[in-house]
């Protein structure tokens, strides 16, 4: 586009990952002019919303702020896979297994009764005689939400922002240069630059950066964004190994049935070390794979000696406690910090895009629990 034209939009929003491109989206059907600047692509392989698939479950304990934007969320999740020309939404159920008691599981019951959505308990027995793939031993139990599936996360994004760009939207390229207080006159920002040097001029600005937003952010980010190494492993399965085994969790392993042939999905929701998005050594090791067999190995025996098909790594960022990061720039009036979402945000990706749209045309204020302010500069995660 040229520089000429990249003047006058209402909003800018800074990345194209799952809550920027949901931002954008739900702006632009608020009627304002949008644009998004984006580094590489939507949802690209280095980005926390690359990869193939993600959860979508609503059981989070007393968060009930979670479970209530995750069960709005899928209908748009729903709506958007019916008008996409592969499907985004694999209504596979999601199964969480547990020893009992659980007081997470206890707490998710009784939100979702509250709110209405479905779930059910399910005894050993019961377990067995569904997913025979699994041992299950005497004093375990399932948390089972048949609403729930996979989310296939790099072709959401991108099927979302291909319906932007025919709506008209604009999608400009770069990475953008760190945005600064001092940058701003009266406590407003009137432009960002790219590293490129072109100036892009808003009224107001979405920084949802995922990995990189305590570098497009510091001043509001820096030392409080976690960004950590994780493994995925995929292992070779013949066609029904798995019977009808939904996507599962027995924390701190999740995994997926093979989706679209792809194989049987393993990872392990433990944060790892921290790392550097850009420079990061992105070959699984050794040493996961090992302990993920050794998982399959106590967990779906007949799985444990499958060959390894793909493994990746890819990365988590975080707040402190977990939340979500949706706020205010604390030195910028009129610039927004969206993020803090990996192991649990990308099924929030519409609710996330709503509440961002009603905090930048004023009819919403910031809420706990996504201030900045409450993010400390240690982990210590409340959010499962």
């Amino acid at each position: 586009m040229p520089a000429a034209q990249r003047k006058g939009f209402d909003v800018v929003v800074i990345g194209a990952g799952v809550f920027g491109i949901w931002a954008a989206f739900k702006l632009h059907m608020a009627g304002l002019r949008v644009a998004v600047v984006e580094a590489v692509g939507a949802a690209h392989s280095g980005a926390s919303s690359g990869g193939e698939s993600r959860v979508t479950r609503c059981g989070y304990g007393e968060k009930d702020i979670y479970s209530e934007w995750a069960w709005r969320s899928l209908g748009e999740w729903q709506a958007l896979s019916a008008r996409a020309g592969l499907p985004i939404f694999h209504p596979t159920g999601v199964l969480w297994v547990h020893a009992q008691p659980n007081e997470l599981v206890q707490s998710s019951a009784r939100v979702l009764s509250r709110m209405n959505i479905p779930f059910s308990l399910l005894p050993a027995p019961e377990l067995r005689r569904r997913f025979p793939v699994m041992r299950v031993g005497s004093e375990e139990a399932g948390f089972f939400e048949p609403a729930g599936g996979a989310l296939m996360a790099r072709r959401a994004v991108q099927s979302l922002a291909a319906e932007l760009r025919a709506k008209g939207v604009a999608f400009l390229s770069g990475a953008v240069a760190p945005i600064r207080q001092e940058q701003g006159r009266q406590g407003a920002l009137a432009a960002v630059t790219t590293k490129g040097g072109e100036r892009i001029e808003a009224e107001q600005f979405v920084c949802a950066c995922g990995p990189w937003l305590d570098r497009v952010c510091p001043d509001a980010m820096a030392k409080r964004l976690f960004v950590t190494r994780q493994e995925v492993f995929y292992f070779s399965l013949e066609d029904g190994a798995t019977g009808g085994l939904p996507v599962w969790a027995d924390l701190p392993f999740y995994g997926f049935p093979s989706l679209e042939g792809r194989g049987f999905k393993v990872a392990n929701d433990t944060h790892g070390p921290q790392m550097d998005p850009d420079t990061a050594d992105r070959r699984a090791s050794t040493a996961g794979e090992l302990a993920a067999r050794d998982f399959l190995a106590r967990r779906f025996p007949s799985l444990a000696k499958a060959p390894l098909s793909q493994a990746e790594v890819c990365q988590y960022e975080n707040s402190s406690d977990g939340h979500l990061v949706i706020d205010r720039h604390p030195g910028l009036d009129n610039v927004w910090v969206v993020g803090c979402g990996s192991g649990h945000g990308f099924k929030h990706g519409p609710a996330v895009g709503s509440h961002v749209a009603e905090l930048v045309t004023g009819k919403a204020k910031p809420r706990e629990p996504f201030l900045i302010a409450t993010k400390q500069r240690q982990q210590d995660r409340a959010v499962q």
